[in-house]
Formats: C-alpha cells, structure tokens, sequence
C-alpha cells in the first residue's frame, strides 16, 4: 500500500478506529490535520492549552472525539518534560495508532514508544529530525536512531530532515517525507497583485529569535533613503511593549497586534510587495506563499525554527539575505527587491503561490492521515 491520501471507502472502514494525537498544545495550523484525522478515525488530542495565548498563540477548540487536557511538568532537570496521561492512555487504551511529535527531551514520548512496542500498538513519530545538527553528538545520535528503531514510522517535515536522518544511520524504510505545512482559510491570487506595493509583511510572534528589531532598523533605513516603504508588524510577544514605545513616532511602522482571523491578514497583504521574517523562521513563510508574497529570510537555513524556509529560493519563489551582515544586510536586500521591475515581483509572487498549492495538494493531514492508516495496516 501507499502512503497516499485515504480513499472514502476506506475510511468508512476506519471510522470506528481510536487514534491518539499527542502535541504539546494545539496550534491553528494544525486544525487541518485534526480536521482531517477526524474525518477516518475517532480521534483524542492530547494538548496542553494553559497559558496559551500569553505565548502569542491563539486558543482552538478542535473539533475530535475528546480533547484530554495534559500538563506539562519537568522531571529531575529543566531539560526533561513529562506530558501528563500520554502513557497511561495508551496502556488502558491500546488505540488503533499513536501520532505523536519528536521532541527527544519528553520522557513521555519514550514511554509511548515503548508501550507502543510492548502492546503492539503502531507509534508513529513526527518531526524536523536532525537538520539543524550538521555533527550531532553521539547521545543525540543514539536517541534519534533508538527513537526511530522503536517507532513504525518516523514523519519527517522535509527531505532536509529526511537526509539528516540517514546521514546517522536510520534506515530508510523507517523514514517518509511530508512537507510540514499549512493550509489558510482566505489566500491572495497573484492576479490579486500589482508588483509596486509598499508594505513588508511580519507575520509571527515579536519572540527572542524573531529579530524583528533588524527588520525595523532596516525599513527606517530606506525609509530615510527616500523609498516608499512600510512595514506592516501583524503579531504579538513579549517584546512588542519596548519595540512600540522605541518606535512610537516611526512613520514606517504599522502595528496590528495579534490577528488570527485568515481573512484580515489577508486584507493587510494586499498592501504588501513581499513578507519577511528577519529571524529563525518556520511556517510562518508558507503562509506568505498563500498570500503571494515572496518572504525575504536569512540565509542559515540550519539555524531556523523549522526546515520550512528552505522552500525559499533566492529570485524564485522568495528571497533571502545573509544573516551575519545584520540590518545592513538586510537592508541592502530590501533595497535590491524595491528595484526590480514590478513583472519581476509578480513573477516570483506566483510562484510562491504555486509552491503553496504544492505543499497543500494534499494537504498536511492528507498525508499524515495516509501515513497513519498504513501503519495501522501493516
């Protein structure tokens, strides 16, 4: 069988099938994947949701068979977690599947997956695996190969993560790409674009690593130049307070707050010529795709959040700037866009579109719901 997405009549043959999916809270982008799950099987979600939006993250309600409540708690050192009735669960349950994701540093997956091994219970693990680690050390090493060694599949978000996996010796039969995703609610056609817009696009949490405060540097900076350039801050974080009251006079600078609603971001795109995400960047650039705008991001994919900005190619589907040469660099990069003829910017605009519907056809939980029905059968 194929790791392809679940035909209808199989489905109905799954409806009755109990799967855990386990994150250490819910996200929106990660909506889709329930809804999808949902659909085949008789899904629990098992997320922790205390605290969320002081974290820049919107609360959802997904819609699953039942939602369990789980704390998060830290044993023996700050660096190892426990979420709470994970392993429990599926001792009393023996669900159909395990979805869970690949963070080595909670005890709880490990005591999943050897649950999972003990009661026959297929684990399938979901990650970036070891992109970010070009020399991983040696216990990082045994984790990620005994993680593997004891799941049915592991998931990973990219062939960058693929590749890294391998590369320590994790067999590949073990191994299957896809490509973390998003999918939103309201995008931006390139027909929908003109090429000569003024704005710059921030989309994410104003966090530590975001390096929001080059990107305002950089747009004053040409701003002052003599451009015709605003930057338009869509989110929320624990620097937004310092960064408004630096900033309060800059005429350059639009804040909007946190906005979740797909519809209003969308609407402030449309006076956007590019996004960009200054700092470590994740899915927040596949979002740009969906609203045909080329996101501008650093150049060191290994130090990103996730592997998703190596969809990013320079002139192509969005562009990128070196990150050690700072606001200057950064700087010097948007001046480079703003001179490009506007055919140019709409040219690369619709092929970051096109990157999103490649990304989304099918989509995330299309293919994780696909990934999960075949370890069930095997």
């Amino acid at each position: 069988m194929s790791d392809t997405p679940v035909t209808l009549g199989r489905a109905s043959s799954r409806a009755k099938l109990t799967v855990f999916y386990v994150q250490p809270l819910v996200t929106r982008y990660r909506i889709e994947v329930i809804d999808t799950l949902s659909r085949l099987f008789k899904v629990r979600v098992f997320a922790n949701s205390t605290e969320i939006e002081s974290r820049g993250f919107s609360r959802e309600a997904p819609a699953c068979d039942e939602f369990v409540e789980t704390g998060i708690t830290h044993i023996f050192t700050r660096r190892i977690k426990l979420q709470a009735r994970v392993f429990g669960e599926i001792v009393r349950v023996r669900p159909a599947a395990v979805l869970i994701f690949a963070d080595m540093s909670y005890l709880s997956l490990w005591l999943a997956l050897l649950a999972g091994r003990a009661l026959g219970v297929p684990v399938v693990i979901h990650g970036q695996g070891l992109y970010r680690h070009a020399r991983p050390r040696l216990a990082r090493t045994v984790c990620y190969r005994a993680a593997v060694a004891l799941s049915r599949r592991y998931v990973c978000y990219s062939e960058a993560s693929r590749l890294s996996l391998e590369r320590i010796g994790c067999p590949s039969s073990k191994l299957i790409v896809a490509d973390n995703s998003l999918r939103v609610t309201r995008t931006v056609s390139p027909v929908e674009k003109n090429g000569k817009e003024q704005g710059v696009l921030f989309l994410g949490r104003l966090r530590d690593g975001s390096n929001v405060e080059c990107l305002i540097e950089a747009v004053e900076l040409l701003h002052r130049k003599g451009h015709d350039i605003v930057l338009h801050l869509v989110g929320d974080g624990e620097h937004r307070e310092r960064l408004q009251r630096i900033h309060a006079n800059s005429p350059s600078l639009i804040w909007h707050g946190a906005i979740f609603d797909d519809d209003e971001i969308a609407s402030i795109s449309r006076t956007c010529r590019i996004g960009c995400y200054p700092g470590d960047a994740g899915l927040s650039v596949v979002h740009m795709f969906g609203l045909s705008l080329p996101p501008l991001v650093h150049d060191q994919l290994e130090l990103h959040m996730g592997p998703e900005p190596e969809y990013v190619e320079d002139e192509t589907t969005g562009f990128r700037y070196p990150r050690e040469g700072g606001a200057g660099a950064l700087a010097a990069a948007l001046e480079r866009i703003w001179n490009l003829p506007p055919a140019s910017i709409r040219a690369i605009g619709a092929r970051a579109f096109s990157k999103y519907q490649q990304l989304n056809s099918p989509t995330l939980g299309q293919r994780l719901a696909a990934i999960v029905d075949n370890a069930i059968e095997r």
